[in-house]
């Protein structure tokens, strides 16, 4: 590694810098700790230490920002940044209680401008980097330069505004410049300070307008920033207002939006942070926290508690008690906190597959488990979709999908990619999960938890591996029964019926050429009746095989016919096909709407009360929903029934095998004006 960062890591640069903050911040700490009540510095201790733990936020969102590829310059800005405002302090404090003379004044002095001029550029131009935490390029370029400029004017006009740091005095203060700046300015300054903001918002809102593509969470990092701007603006257009307050919304406004860009140009989770770059995060975030813990411990109880000025002790004593013992879960709470913004759930596999199997231990039906594995892939790992395949003896078969988009029938399409479901050494399906938006694959933190996950959930799939066979050859059998049905029907009343009404018309022809009474009109008379008696068994069985009007007016005039059939001047049933005229279907998918529908609207007519009632029929690609919805008076109970619930009706229940026998499903609930009746069915394929 070089530089700032590199894939995914931290730079020999960035280690370097960040190092120096929390050095600065340490000897800060130990010169205020070992000079306590120091005439004219020790009343400036917490005011100090406010801007050391602020340098100490900016370098660790730095960091956070440094690793993110994407993000880079806007870290290292930032990491720069907190540098220069926990070292300033340092010197400041270092030099002031050293006496240093002139010469040293005028270094530290410069030091503390460069610390204000980049944390002006930092304030005014932070819109600049948005919406993607890039400096506005090409035209745009002059107008960073601009601000940039802009804001060494304000930092150096701020800083020579001071007549002293501490006991040391400004060398600014008294220039001409100073002069010149501050009567321009002096008047209108916070007017200007305005103006900065606005403009620099300004741009941010033109480039956020003209950038293509989503940016997710850019509106809370704009909100706080403009929350913060305001809070430091308008109080001064107001009149009266608290003397701390601008220094309180400044320095915690600062805190505050400087951390917010982490979730705004968020965690890359392609990333692939190396051991040492996560255990240096999680220190260095540790150490922050621990300081402005510490910070705030002192202040509140050196100026909350009673009897604790500079000669009181316990309530130091306390203190440190009380954080020695929050050290450990503070520690821990922080590693966690890290790996989560990185990689999610991720972080901890083995606990996410903990969860999936203590859900699976409390799913009754063994049927949850493949929608439990897809929802918890979907929802901790943040995948757009998840599904579930099994192999079955009739080919591969889909048990559970959740997310979006669907997968596209049976085919996976080139982005997909499969975890094995294996049980016992042998594969029974796939895990079917595609990577995000904008990745062309799966991080390899994806992969490994996606794999214990698979192995987690494939002894409960395994599971339903013979209820599928059986299921699927079910449904096999029974489409291919009606589709026999079906062409036994045709053959039958095609074929066999014309030929035995023929054989009887020839018959009772050559009878009418006959004296009546003799034995051949007796013996022909008796073979005509008997071929009338065959025909009508003919058409009995024909009438069993399948609905009539199945054949003769095809499923939709079927359907028709019901409704003229049921509807009265009682009710009035209504018919809605989608698509019309109807796909060609299977035959058994035929039957089965027919007959849930007929079954369907007999309920309606002859025990729902109802004045009106609509028969539904749904036909997409890859299924067919038929619904009879009523205005009735609902199912007993006013709650909802399931078509195989045990205390269903016989109609109900009949409805539900039909369906579940075609692998579909079938529900049966009250709506808010009546009752709903639905049943999806697999389409299949026609023959």
């Amino acid at each position: 590694m070089s530089g700032f960062g590199s894939g995914g890591g931290l730079g020999v640069g960035a280690l370097a810098v960040a190092a120096g903050t929390l050095a600065s911040a340490a000897v800060w700490s130990l010169l205020a700790l070992t000079h306590p009540g120091t005439e004219g510095v020790g009343g400036h201790y917490f005011y100090d230490g406010v801007w050391v733990a602020l340098g100490l936020i900016f370098t660790l969102a730095g960091l956070f920002l440094v690793v993110n590829g994407n993000s880079r310059a806007l870290g290292t800005l930032l990491v720069v940044s907190g540098l220069l405002q926990s070292l300033r302090m340092v010197v400041l404090l270092a030099a002031a209680l050293a006496g240093a003379g002139p010469a040293v004044t005028g270094a530290v002095m410069a030091l503390v401008l460069a610390a204000d001029i980049v944390n002006a550029f930092l304030v005014i131009g932070f819109p600049l980097w948005l919406p993607d935490a890039r400096l506005p390029g090409g035209i745009w370029r002059s107008i960073t330069v601009l601000v940039a400029a802009w804001s060494a004017v304000l930092a150096f006009a701020n800083t020579a505004r001071v007549p002293a740091f501490d006991t040391l005095p400004n060398p600014l203060h008294g220039t001409a410049l100073f002069a010149w700046l501050d009567g321009w300015l002096g008047p209108h300054g916070m007017d200007v300070f305005a103006g900065s903001l606005v403009f620099t918002l300004t741009v941010a809102g033109v480039r956020w307008w003209r950038s293509p593509g989503s940016h997710p969470h850019l509106f809370e990092v704009t909100l706080v920033y403009g929350v913060w701007a305001a809070l430091a603006t308008v109080p001064h257009y107001l009149g009266d207002y608290p003397a701390w307050l601008p220094y309180a919304v400044i320095v915690a406004g600062e805190a505050a939006w400087m951390l917010v860009p982490l979730a705004a140009f968020r965690r890359d989770r392609r990333l692939s942070l190396d051991r040492v770059t996560r255990r240096y995060l999680t220190a260095y975030a540790f150490c922050t926290l621990l300081f402005v813990v510490v910070l705030l411990a002192v202040y509140l109880t050196h100026r909350l508690l009673p009897g604790t000025g500079t000669g009181a002790r316990w309530w130091q004593l306390a203190t440190a008690g009380v954080i020695g013992v929050l050290l450990r879960p503070a520690a821990r709470g922080v590693e966690r906190a890290v790996d989560r913004y990185y990689y999610g759930e991720r972080a901890h596999p083995y606990q996410l597959v903990r969860q999936l199997a203590e859900r699976m231990s409390h799913a009754v039906n063994p049927a949850d488990a493949p929608p439990l594995l897809c929802r918890t892939v979907v929802e901790a790992l943040g995948l757009p979709v998840a599904a579930v395949r099994v192999r079955t003896r009739c080919g591969p078969r889909e048990l559970a999908r959740f997310g979006t988009p669907d997968l596209p029938g049976e085919a996976v399409p080139p982005a997909y990619e499969a975890f094995p479901l294996t049980y016992e050494g042998a594969g029974i399906g796939e895990l079917l999960v595609p990577p995000r938006p904008g990745q062309t694959e799966l991080d390899r933190q994806d992969r490994a938890v996606l794999s214990l996950l698979a192995d987690q959930a494939s002894p409960a799939i395994a599971s339903l591996g013979l209820y599928q066979d059986l299921r699927a050859s079910r449904e096999r059998l029974v489409l291919a029964r009606e589709e026999e049905r079906r062409r036994l029907r045709h053959d039958l009343h095609d074929g066999l019926g014309p030929a035995l009404s023929g054989l009887r018309l020839r018959i009772d022809t050559a009878l009418s050429g006959l004296p009546g009474g003799s034995t051949a009109a007796t013996s022909l008379t008796a073979a005509s009746t008997g071929i009338g008696r065959a025909i009508t068994e003919l058409r009995r069985i024909t009438d069993g095989l399948a609905p009539a009007c199945l054949d003769g007016e095809g499923l939709a005039g079927a359907l028709r016919q019901l409704a003229d059939t049921f509807g009265s001047r009682s009710l009035k049933v209504t018919l809605d096909l989608h698509p019309d005229p109807l796909p060609a279907l299977p035959a058994a998918v035929e039957v089965a709407v027919y007959r849930i529908s007929g079954e369907a609207l007999n309920n309606v007519a002859r025990h729902s009360g109802a004045t009106s009632a609509r028969l539904t029929l749904h036909a997409p690609a890859d299924r067919v929903t038929v619904e009879v919805a009523d205005n009735g008076t609902g199912f007993p109970g006013g709650g909802s029934t399931a078509g195989g619930d045990s205390t269903a009706g016989v109609g109900l229940r009949s409805m539900a095998e039909r369906a579940e026998e075609l692998g579909g499903t079938f529900t049966a609930a009250n709506a808010p004006a009546g009752a709903v009746v639905r049943a999806v069915l697999p389409r299949g394929r026609a023959d």
